[in-house]
């Protein structure tokens, strides 16, 4: 009867687990980037579908749109 030995290879392994994890959590960071990138372009849409008016009583200018929804962005 043959013996198999997988050693370090073997899906249980650390090596093997540490890989798989590091790769999830790339991939969950790639998704997360994806949505976040998502909700701010619907944000920097939202306003820039209101007139100049309502962004006025927004206390905001046209030009000024891209400063407020990447505020947290800029130094």
């Amino acid at each position: 009867m043959a013996v198999l030995d997988f050693g370090a290879t073997s899906a249980s392994s650390p090596a093997s687990a540490s890989f798989f994890k590091r790769a999830g959590a790339h991939i969950m960071d790639a998704l997360t980037s994806f949505a976040h990138a998502r909700a701010r372009t619907a944000e920097l849409q939202y306003y820039m579908d209101m007139s100049d008016e309502q962004l006025a009583a927004k206390g905001l200018r046209r030009d000024e749109i891209a400063q407020h929804v990447f505020r947290d962005m800029f130094i």
